[in-house]
């Protein structure tokens, strides 16, 4: 019995002692575990960002093309060339990446809220439960008990959510480097390339002749070159459109695979696997 008395006090001054420390240990950082946590939470916004800021540059260079024409009008009689809606899967791939994006961006902004709000009242939280749990442990009624076992289910509960977050972005920080990287990398160079020439067709225009009556003279000639000049421009953008379209639908593909797997499904599985250590090592 004065062992059982002495194993009982013991356990609930170092169980308060504990519960002080936690209480006073807001915000504490694991050195490896939350280090990569900032880490990748930081590079995963900021390339999703930089995406999304490329894709709207796209998105606005396409629009102004698609909904602008080249006018030929010299000596006020000409023709107008619409580029039309030549370039209107470009515009709609764009619209979609732009979605997506937006999308990983807030669900990456959520989970990093939601990991900074658990490194800050985790331990506080725990440290309650565990104060209470200390007081409890001297009490022998049925339903206390029960109440210590609803308590202790909680307080593991907060650190399986403490902890998830860091496991999973050290994971994720795996996948990335060994897959998803250089996959969006070598994709969004080779959409900068098929890039080029509609480049070439944004900045298209035509200069001014000097002289009403040399315009006049000339204007079959003139017409025929700028119609030619354009539709060459036109051409080559189109001729690559199909490989654009590939690409940026490629960066969807890789950026949902991000959404899911990184956002979604590896956090659930650091939670469950974290739950089922829990589980049976303390069997509740």
């Amino acid at each position: 019995m004065k062992t059982t008395k002495k194993q009982k006090t013991l356990r609930t001054i170092v169980g308060i002692l504990v519960a002080i420390l936690l209480f006073f240990s807001s915000g504490l950082r694991l050195p490896f575990l939350d280090a990569t946590a900032d880490a990748y939470f930081r590079e995963a916004i900021t390339k999703s960002g930089l995406a999304y800021a490329t894709c709207r540059i796209i998105n606005a260079s396409v629009s102004i093309v698609k909904d602008s024409s080249l006018q030929l009008e010299p000596a006020g009689v000409g023709i107008s060339l619409a580029v039309g809606q030549a370039l209107d899967p470009i515009d709609d791939m764009t619209e979609r990446l732009s979605d997506v994006l937006v999308t990983a961006i807030t669900s990456l902004g959520v989970q990093k809220l939601a990991y900074e709000i658990s490194v800050s009242l985790a331990p506080p939280i725990v440290s309650i439960f565990l104060f209470v749990l200390s007081i409890l442990s001297w009490f022998e009624n049925d339903r206390l008990k029960s109440l210590q076992k609803t308590i202790m289910r909680f307080a593991l509960l907060i650190i399986i959510a403490r902890f998830c977050l860091p496991i999973s972005s050290v994971a994720n920080e795996s996948i990335d480097k060994n897959f998803f990287n250089q996959q969006i990398s070598d994709t969004s160079k080779e959409l900068a390339v098929g890039f080029a020439e509609f480049d070439k067709l944004r900045d298209f225009s035509i200069p001014e002749i000097d002289g009403i009556l040399g315009t006049i003279n000339n204007s079959a000639s003139f017409l025929k070159q700028k119609t030619i000049e354009f539709n060459n421009a036109l051409v080559l953008t189109v001729s690559n459109m199909g490989e654009i379209v590939e690409n940026l639908l490629k960066l969807t593909f890789l950026y949902v695979g991000i959404f899911l797997i990184q956002v979604i499904i590896l956090p659930l599985l650091s939670f469950f696997f974290l739950l089922k250590i829990i589980n049976t090592l303390f069997g509740i």
